[in-house]
């Protein structure tokens, strides 16, 4: 068996592909895999558990198109150029953890009639196909400001089909006893607004090396250089190490493997962490989902904060240093228990309400009770709207001519989109996106199939509003829903 992993995204991603690879590897022992991923991140790619890595050079393939005078036809040759080759691995999977358009076109062209596709890829018309349930959640509910708490290693695990174990994260053999005294700082991120500023970060390192007797090492990318300079040019009788731009992904990789702890916003390193057993001090700004994308090694806090000035560099070294001592404080957000359990909430956190529904939609818990009147309200407007576009499903399966019929369906999105607004019912709004995502996965098909099967999604979602709108009237009833299984339930968690 011949399986290829497409993850065109950024080293962060890449490192938090490596649980998901190991268990893929101890799962199909026999299998040959192959990694696809964009040649400027060759560095992230695990040797030992991939049998091929397969570089993608996307600036090559893409220049023609970003020129002053684009050359489409150019592109499309050296893409399809690159795919031929590909193709005649004749794969028996294909898994892309990339979730984006540009993937899903490049699986399209990849994937043979006999390969079994997860994540994104197209139908034969172009649109968008969402073939798993776990990309069909991650187009629904990811991303910064929705409610989801699915870290992303897991759903990468659940796309590819394997369950993760503690020991899928170990890659790192130095004991914690036997590791320098050593903090590492990494003051970037891959945006500046994921990272503290300059002065705070200047303080939280003028604490740590009044209050830590080891060593104090910055490291960050060459961009960061300037950045790094001003930081360690901290006034007192000791200094940082600047170590910023001077190191190869691999010697970061090891650095991050010996240190005691590592302290940063949502980066890299901080998924490295993760592989190495390091603990971490994450730094949370409102740019990024620390729930998606937080440290996963034991020993790890998460503070997340609305800006750089709603935390004091003095809170920072405290919290550093209290993870060090293994002492507890009232400071941290989020308590990491290890790289296969869920985050501990210190602290309680917004939009639980919501995540509460995703459990219950998308992994068969219990639905939560509902937070107020208003939302009762919201979900029997929905379903008001939701009754009128099987109304009209039902005209058209009588009369496919009726564009009356047609006009009404379409303007389904636009009025729930009116009723999950900010100021109305945002609460409800993961089930819209999840009633708009299982609709868009329906392929090409004849319009008595179409009618049928946005017919059965409708009544899906009617099923899901039933629980509020009855719980409303004084009935009690559970009703499990979820993405495609028989049972309801997509994502074991």
């Amino acid at each position: 068996m011949k399986i290829l992993i497409v993850q065109l995204a950024r080293l962060g991603d890449i490192y938090q592909t490596w649980p998901m690879l190991h268990a893929l590897r101890l799962q199909t022992p026999g299998a040959e895999i192959h990694l696809l991923t964009r040649t400027t991140f060759a560095g992230a790619v695990p040797h030992g558990i991939v049998d091929r890595h397969i570089a993608l050079d996307t600036r090559g393939v893409l220049a023609p198109l970003i020129d002053e005078k684009p050359a489409i036809d150019t592109a499309l040759l050296k893409l399809d150029e690159f795919c031929e080759g590909i193709r005649a691995e004749n794969y028996h999977r294909i898994i892309n953890l990339s979730f984006s358009a540009f993937s899903s076109y490049l699986v399209s062209q990849l994937e043979s009639s006999t390969s079994v596709v997860s994540g994104y890829t197209r139908f034969s018309d172009g649109y968008l196909r969402i073939p798993d349930d776990g990309s069909a959640y991650f187009y629904a509910q990811v991303g910064v400001g929705r409610a989801s708490r699915l870290h992303v290693t897991d759903l990468f695990a659940h796309v590819a089909g394997v369950d993760l174990i503690a020991q899928n994260w170990e890659f790192n053999k130095i004991p914690k006893q036997d590791r320098p005294e050593v903090i590492l700082i990494h003051i970037g991120a891959s945006d500046l607004n994921k990272t503290l500023s300059c002065g705070k970060w200047l303080q939280v390192v003028k604490g740590l090396l009044s209050g830590w007797s080891g060593e104090v090492v910055l490291i960050g990318s060459a961009d960061e250089r300037d950045f790094a300079t001003q930081i360690a040019a901290v006034s007192g009788v000791r200094q940082p190490v600047n170590l910023v731009g001077e190191t190869t992904l691999a010697e970061v990789f090891a650095m991050v493997s010996e240190a005691r702890l590592l302290i940063g916003g949502d980066s890299a390193p901080v998924q490295i962490a993760s592989l190495t057993s390091t603990p971490v001090l994450n730094v949370s700004l409102p740019s990024v989902s620390f729930w998606e994308t937080g440290p996963r090694s034991k020993g790890s806090r998460i503070i997340a904060i609305p800006s750089d000035d709603a935390i004091s560099a003095e809170e920072i070294v405290n919290e550093g240093l209290a993870i060090l001592n293994e002492r507890s404080t009232a400071g941290a957000t989020v308590r990491v228990l290890g790289p296969a359990l869920p985050y501990v909430e210190m602290r309680p956190q917004p939009r639980a309400f919501e995540w509460e529904i995703l459990r219950a939609m998308y992994m068969g818990e219990e639905f939560p009770l509902p937070p107020s009147e208003l939302f009762l309200l919201g979900v029997k407007r929905l379903q008001d709207v939701n009754n009128l576009a099987v109304e009209q499903l039902e005209m058209l399966r009588k009369n496919p001519q009726n564009k009356t019929a047609s006009t009404i369906i379409d303007r389904v999105d636009e009025l729930m989109e009116k009723i999950i607004q900010p100021q109305m019912v945002p609460e409800a709004a993961p089930i819209v996106r999840w009633f708009r995502t299982e609709r868009l996965r329906i392929g090409p098909m004849g319009l008595d199939q179409l009618i049928e099967a946005t017919s059965v999604v409708h009544q899906r979602l009617h099923d899901v509003l039933s629980i509020y709108v009855s719980s409303s009237s004084g009935e009690n009833e559970r009703i499990i829903v979820g993405g495609g299984d028989d049972d309801g339930v997509i994502l074991d968690k």
